[in-house]
Formats: structure tokens, sequence, C-alpha cells
């Protein structure tokens, strides 16, 4: 399998990328936990109904740690952690929780390590990328997932019709 990318062009007039083509990361479709639950069950002893009952408890069991501001690491996955968005106070006596609190929100760090002097994210090491196929197509949904039609493009990708793995670089 590959990471399908799909090209479209800046049509934001305002960018300084106005009118280049760039590549996006296509996603087909959405995998919910049953078909996660048989991936898994074909990988070791546990039954399905196992893996649901334990994969479903766990949304439950990270959600009250990061409630307990306690990060959570799962192994090859990464560390989730909740941070805020404030608005700053020109007296620290002026900064209250109700009223200098903009919003929470969740903070994903990729499970990483180094190999040969570069930072490698578990999540995407091996990855190999093709150019999505045009009877592939998206739909709307999908594609309002990758961005839209907005900016530029701000990752270096190589590679797009072969199967080279992909290096992740710092």
């Amino acid at each position: 399998m590959a990471l399908f990318i799909k090209k479209y062009v800046n049509n934001y007039e305002e960018s300084k990328a106005y009118g280049k083509t760039y590549g996006r990361a296509a996603m087909l479709g959405t995998v919910e936990i049953e078909e996660l639950a048989d991936e898994i069950q074909a990988e070791c002893t546990a039954t399905r109904h196992d893996i649901l009952a334990v994969v479903s408890a766990l949304g439950v069991a990270v959600k009250r740690k990061l409630h307990e501001s306690k990060r959570v690491h799962i192994p090859f996955l990464g560390t989730f952690k909740l941070g805020v968005n404030t608005k700053g106070e020109e007296k620290a006596e002026d900064f209250n929780m109700r009223d200098s609190i903009l919003n929470v929100h969740v903070i994903f760090q990729p499970e990483t390590t180094v190999e040969n002097g570069h930072r490698v994210k578990e999540l995407v090491r091996g990855i190999k990328m093709k150019e999505l196929p045009k009877y592939l197509g998206l739909d709307e949904e999908d594609d309002e997932e990758n961005g839209g039609n907005s900016g530029g493009n701000n990752g270096g990708n190589s590679g797009g019709g072969n199967d080279d793995p992909i290096e992740t670089q710092p």
C-alpha cells in the first residue's frame, strides 16, 4: 500500500504561491474501530470482542488522565497532552481562569526516534507514496480534510509516482 498524493493548484490570488501546483495527502475514507479490531485480531491471539472492549475503554482512560493534567504516552503512536490558548493580561492579578483562558485543545506528539542523526516519526517510517490515480478521485469531505485550496506547500516531499521509501528529515 501507499499514501496517495493528489495534485492541486493554489487558487488563492493573494498568495505568493498563486498558480503553483502542489501535492497533498489524499484520504480515501475513514477506518472505524471495528475494522481496526479485525486488523489487530489478525496480528495477535486476542479476540475481536476483547479488542473492541479495550480500545473503547482506551479513549475514556486517555480523557480521564488528560483531565488530571497528565501526558498520555502510547508506544509506537505518540503522546497526548492538553494545551490552552490564553489572553495576555497586563498584570498577573488580572489573569483569571474564567476570562483569560480562550480554549483548551489536544496536542499530539508522534512517537519519534533519532536514527543516523535524523528524527524519524514512527507513524511515517518506511512510507511509500504514489500519485492518486484519476479513477479513485476524492469526495468533497475528504478534500476538505486535506486543507482545501489554501496556501502553499509547507512540507518538502519528494517522491510522488514511485515506490521508494521516503526518509523523514529533521
